[in-house]
């Protein structure tokens, strides 16, 4: 138990390392993925299953955890004597695990000892969110200052990340139909971005050396106002995952970069095959 006797809670789309998890005594509330009529929990099947899945024709999707997850977690950690808990969520804009979490805040007793906070991001963003997280509860003095420190870093980071198959924007309704045909066809990768819980389409190009160019870039504009921090993730390509961070390390000795691992299965339904990930900050 660290020294506020501060608990933690986040859902399974963080994909945090067992270690972490273990050593920080931090709860997670997985959410469920379907395939036909079976359901299984986050972390269940590998990335590859979940498109082995998807090109076998069937049917995949995914559900919010019911709140009376939550509850259990909340209450475990407060039976511990823990004298309260925050919960991180992935962007209430992506999933409404976030309304879930609030619902089983107001199912508990003493409901004013939870904190439930919205990332406004998700994969490598909420994993950092959480480290910072963790930071705070062992060098801070007082609970108020850990949530306000969070607030803070929350409102700083931004994900931009790559899809190598357009028909995923385009039952997202990002796209259209025609657009993404015709993106298809020139072999047009969209860049997108997602600051602040808000999706947008930045930038497309047409090869993965241009992602990686142009992803070099943003680094390097954001490298210019303060110390920068790179968190990378991937569903499928840890080569191309760990290129990026060997072009960031070769190019900027000064920025923080890492590659955290693979974007959990929930968000890899969404996301499709060839999908990288980075989170951009400073500190």
């Amino acid at each position: 138990m660290n020294k506020l006797k501060l608990g933690v809670v986040v859902d399974s789309t963080f994909n945090l390392k067992e270690s972490f998890i273990k050593t920080h005594d931090i709860r997670v509330v997985y959410l469920d993925i379907m395939v036909g009529t079976e359901t299984y929990r986050d972390g269940d099947l590998t990335n590859e299953q979940i498109y082995a899945f998807v090109d076998q024709n069937k049917k995949v999707s995914t559900s919010q955890p019911a709140p009376n997850r939550f509850m259990i977690a909340y209450q475990s950690l407060l039976d511990e004597g823990y004298e309260h808990v925050v919960c991180l969520t992935v962007s209430q804009s992506l999933s409404g695990t976030f309304n879930s979490a609030l619902l089983a805040k107001d199912m508990l007793e003493h409901k004013e000892l939870v904190t439930v906070l919205d990332t406004k991001s998700a994969i490598c963003g909420a994993e950092y969110l959480v480290e910072r997280l963790v930071e705070k509860i062992e060098t801070e003095h007082s609970i108020e200052k850990v949530i306000e420190g969070i607030h803070n870093d929350i409102s700083h980071g931004s994900l931009i990340f790559t899809v190598d198959d357009l028909n995923i924007l385009v039952k997202s309704g990002r796209l259209s139909k025609i657009q993404g045909m015709i993106g298809n066809l020139l072999k047009i990768k969209p860049i997108l971005r997602f600051d602040q819980g808000k999706l947008s389409v930045e930038h497309k190009v047409r090869s993965t050396d241009g992602i990686l160019t142009y992803l070099t870039n943003e680094v390097s504009k954001l490298r210019d106002k303060a110390k920068t921090v790179v968190r990378i993730t991937y569903t499928t390509t840890s080569d191309v995952a760990n290129q990026f961070c060997e072009i960031i390390k070769t190019k900027f000795d000064d920025v923080s970069v890492k590659v955290s691992g693979t974007i959990s299965a929930v968000i890899a339904v969404h996301v499709g095959k060839a999908g990288l990930g980075i989170y951009l900050t400073n500190e």
